[in-house]
């Protein structure tokens, strides 16, 4: 093989992999399923695929072979990968934005595999725009973000109507209610899945006070937030 092109190839599927390690970092940051490594697997594979599919198989051309085909069944198959962050909860679905960025990461390693390099980084920086600064008007303008207060407490009658009355003051629905108790033991576990109907505020600060709010309570052991 020549060494200028081996250097080349290599030097495409490095940069598939930063590429997919910068996308990854920030869903890794934000506790999702697919973070870094998955990231940056999907862009490097995706990358590896479109290189084999343009130089694997001899030349391009009439009659010979069509260099699209097999990285083709990328943008297929990686649906497959996506679909696996989807998970359903109740009457809330999480992982579509994961989903999404798994499936254009694919996008972009395909550019890159194909030595599309300036538009695969234009992607990123879009990709990056998306996630991050669209992420942020999203939660301050149309905050219709969903989190879980979990509750660990000593079991106590009006616990649970105390924990609603506090949701209830920081203007939040009750969107689900696990309840588990352990009465050998008196302790029960809330789950209490929440949506916020403020606007202009920023929902993670508000729920922040509710969990200060909801540790002040009598016999409660621990309180935490998860968030979507």
């Amino acid at each position: 093989m020549d060494r200028a092109l081996l250097w080349q190839q290599l030097g495409l599927m490095s940069l598939a992999t930063l590429i997919g390690s910068v996308i990854g970092l920030e869903r890794e940051r934000q506790g999702k399923s697919a973070g870094l490594r998955t990231h940056s697997l999907v862009c490097l594979g995706s990358a590896l695929i479109t290189i084999v599919s343009i130089h694997g198989f001899g030349p391009a051309g009439s009659g010979l072979h069509d260099p699209a085909r097999v990285a083709a069944q990328v943008v297929s198959g990686i649906g497959f990968l996506g679909a696996g962050t989807i998970m359903r909860e109740g009457l809330s679905i999480r992982g579509l934005t994961t989903a999404a960025s798994l499936w254009t990461t694919a996008g972009i390693g395909l550019a890159i595999g194909a030595g599309m390099v300036w538009p695969a980084i234009g992607a990123t920086v879009l990709v990056q725009f998306i996630l991050v600064i669209m992420s942020r008007v999203e939660r301050k303008y149309f905050p219709h973000g969903e989190a879980v207060l979990k509750v660990n407490a000593i079991d106590r009658p009006g616990l649970l109507g105390e924990i609603a009355t506090i949701i209830g003051k920081y203007r939040m629905n009750i969107v689900e209610t696990e309840i588990n108790v352990d009465r050998e033991n008196s302790i029960v576990s809330i789950d209490v899945t929440i949506s916020s109907n403020m606007v202009g505020r920023d929902p993670q600060l508000a729920q922040a006070d509710l969990l200060q709010h909801v540790l002040s309570l009598s016999g409660i052991l621990k309180a935490e937030i998860e968030r979507f």
